[in-house]
């Protein structure tokens, strides 16, 4: 029951995000639409940005990718630009809300992890420091993430597929070549 209660609330949080800014939304106005009362909501969630986050989190764990693999990596970086534009009314909502640095936090985090899984991978048999290895993921990670938060800044006006493209283009055996940049000898 409780996992519904969180999905419903959730659900009811993203619907009024349709119609309304997110630093607007009250807690009144989510239990009404779910039939709940409020120290329902409470019991779950400390405010409307607590159940925010858990929206990313559940989100980020059910569509985007939690590692990307060699073979396919720009399918899994596509599932990140298709997940905000599917969710574009929602996207644009918290980007443009007192929500928006934590929110590009997160999907740096989550684009980090997928960078980091890929760099494993290609640099497998590298000497390289760990610091360089992570200075390079999280390059990646800000840039890749700088694009996207350029991309919403427009208001998603731009058909993702340009920006997508430029990202993957750029980042297309370059995480190879600077790893092997910083390769110890």
């Amino acid at each position: 029951m409780a996992s519904s209660t969180k999905e419903s609330l959730a659900a009811a949080l993203k619907q009024m995000m349709t119609v309304k800014p997110i630093d607007k939304i009250t807690v009144k106005d989510l239990v009404e639409i779910c039939g709940v009362n409020r120290q329902t909501f409470y019991y779950h969630f400390d405010d409307v940005y607590d159940l925010l986050e858990w929206v990313f989190e559940e989100d980020a764990n059910r569509v985007l990718p939690h590692k990307v693999v060699f073979e396919h990596w720009r399918e899994d970086v596509m599932i990140f630009m298709k997940y905000l534009e599917e969710n574009g009314s929602f996207t644009l909502n918290v980007y443009n809300s007192n929500s928006r640095v934590y929110m590009l936090r997160y999907l740096e985090e989550k684009m980090a992890a997928c960078i980091r899984s890929f760099a494993v991978i290609v640099s497998e048999g590298m000497n390289i420091d760990r610091q360089d290895f992570e200075f390079a993921v999280q390059f990646y990670a800000k840039c890749a993430i700088g694009f996207i938060a350029q991309w919403l800044d427009l208001g998603m006006q731009l058909p993702k597929e340009i920006t997508t493209e430029r990202i993957l283009h750029v980042m297309d055996r370059s995480v190879e070549n600077i790893l092997a940049r910083f390769e110890l000898k």
